[in-house]
């Protein structure tokens, strides 16, 4: 069962690996990048992020989809992390599942703007935000779960 999706640039350090694992109590981390699933220095440094007990996978988009509709994961509590709205869109349009998707961490980039604490972006992000709310998909944007939550409706108004 998937818990949440949450867009991060960073995919996992130790305050999303912690926080979250607190919070959600999730077993299992599936990193969907095609970035990282391709670099096997990243993959071994994110190995290094999870938390002890919890299982850890680090695939491509396409992977990621099929590891996500896998009947070994419905049994489990997975955490899934993206780098980027587009990815996570890609990714959660072809699953059952409806999870909750967070908006937590998005550096500042060429082209991108403030929207939120911690989360910058640009219009294509904007618009993959938009598509993922017009398929019937909930954004909170939240750092952590200790920090206040928004909808990412209402802060895109």
């Amino acid at each position: 069962m998937i818990l949440k999706v949450r867009i991060d640039d960073r995919l996992l350090h130790g305050q999303v690996a912690y926080s979250w694992k607190a919070r959600l109590g999730y077993n299992a981390i599936v990193i969907v990048s095609d970035l990282a699933a391709n670099d096997n220095l990243r993959k071994a440094t994110l190995k290094m992020c999870c938390p002890d007990g919890v299982k850890l996978a680090t695939r491509s988009i396409e992977e990621g989809i099929q590891l996500l509709k896998n009947e070994k994961l419905k049994s489990m509590k997975v955490f899934v992390i993206c780098p980027d709205p587009k990815t996570a869109y890609e990714v959660v349009t072809q699953l059952e599942e409806k999870p909750v998707i967070n908006l937590g961490g998005m550096q500042k980039k060429e082209g991108a703007q403030f929207f939120s604490k911690a989360v910058y972006m640009d219009e294509l992000d904007k618009k993959y935000c938009d598509l993922l709310v017009d398929s019937g998909f909930n954004i909170e944007v939240q750092e952590v779960p200790e920090t206040s939550m928004s909808n990412y409706k209402n802060l895109r108004k």
